[in-house]
């Protein structure tokens, strides 16, 4: 892209500093110069390089830092980038579709198959109603239609695009993340008598998760009892909450895809959902102990083993009583899961080895943060 498109957030008012290049150049030994974002923050108090997993760099500086500093600051990152883009080049996974796709938490598997076009595709779904569920994706002129039934995620269309097919399975498992997820979070936040006001399922770049403190202690947040909310800790709490809490989305495509779930899978064994005991003292039945909070998870969560999401569970609800990384939020984490170190090291593993079709960056627009 051409350096002369400029920032936003740039310097404003009199004296202000000429506008930022919206991609500046970094050299490499041998000639090879890669194009950084540059993205201004507010919240920034250094400059920092970032490089995804699908090799974009992205400069963070702080709001209204001057361009002649901003290449002053330049040279300090070339040694990292030098060592961290061999490292991308040589590791970066294979650009292919799944054979199958492993959910641990309901214990499900899916095998992807590339069926036939997209006239193919809605006869199968309009034959199969009461036994699967749709989802078409758009890109440009071109539609792409995934039909899911139990253990077979078919797709019908230009199958050749490798691309667009990986945007469909990224929708699909969010979409059911956005269904598994906050049950079994909410499930073990009673466990632990932890406040929770909302969980949230999102598509973060960089994170497996993150909590605030709720706006307004003690405001809405959820109490102990039957309406707690999203709470389910198995498939018939599920559908219990399904049909009579507030919270479960009663339209719109999180609610259709909430029904087709239960309507297929309600014979399902629901053992996956139930999450694993701690070594915590006996927790309470009842939200109370503690700030409310609200977590926010990313939904490649889901493709976590059930051990690794549970602890990140943890992570995200102890982090309401202690918001930092403080020795009494380390031993508050050690009670609910006390393999933490290990669990944080394969947490980092999980997000470095994600698959391809999984990885953040895909397509700009569905990113969260």
């Amino acid at each position: 892209m051409s350096e002369k498109k400029t920032a936003a957030h740039s310097r404003k008012g009199p004296g202000a500093f000429p506008p930022l290049p919206e991609y500046i150049h970094l050299p490499l030994a041998g000639g090879t110069r890669l194009a950084a974002r540059v993205r201004p923050s507010a919240r920034a108090r250094r400059t920092r390089l970032t490089l995804d997993p699908r090799g974009r760099l992205t400069l963070t500086v702080p709001e209204g830092m001057p361009l002649v500093l901003l290449e002053q600051s330049l040279p300090q990152f070339l040694p990292w980038l030098e060592r961290a883009w061999k490292k991308h080049q040589s590791g970066s996974p294979e650009e292919k579709l799944p054979q199958n796709i492993d959910l641990s938490l309901p214990g499900m598997s899916f095998q992807v198959r590339l069926d036939g076009d997209l006239a193919a595709g809605r006869l199968v779904a309009a034959q199969h109603q009461e036994h699967s569920a749709s989802l078409l994706v758009r890109s440009g002129p071109q539609r792409l239609l995934l039909v899911q039934s139990p253990g077979l995620l078919r797709l019908f269309g230009p199958v050749q695009d490798t691309a667009l097919c990986a945007r469909a399975l990224r929708q699909w498992c969010r979409s059911m993340a956005a269904m598994l997820l906050p049950p079994y979070l909410e499930g073990l936040a009673r466990q632990g008598g932890f406040m929770l006001e909302k969980v949230s399922v999102r598509n973060q770049r960089s994170r497996w998760g993150s909590c605030a403190r709720a706006r307004r202690p003690g405001g809405n947040a959820r109490s102990g009892g039957k309406n707690t909310g999203q709470n389910g800790a198995s498939l018939p709490e599920m559908e219990h909450r399904r049909h009579n809490s507030a919270a479960a989305p009663a339209s719109g495509k999180a609610g259709r895809w909430m029904d087709t779930f239960f309507r297929l899978f309600s014979g399902t064994d629901d053992s996956g959902l139930k999450p694993a005991g701690h070594n915590a003292a006996d927790p309470a039945n009842a939200f109370g102990d503690g700030p409310a909070g609200r977590i926010s998870l990313n939904w490649r969560a889901l493709l976590l083993p059930l051990p690794l999401l549970e602890h990140l569970c943890w992570h995200e609800l102890c982090h309401l009583r202690h918001m930092n990384h403080s020795p009494a939020y380390r031993a508050e984490l050690a009670r609910y899961s006390p393999d933490w170190p290990e669990c944080e090291k394969a947490l980092d593993r999980a997000w470095r080895s994600l698959p391809w079709w999984a990885l953040p960056g895909g397509d700009p627009s569905e990113d969260d943060a």
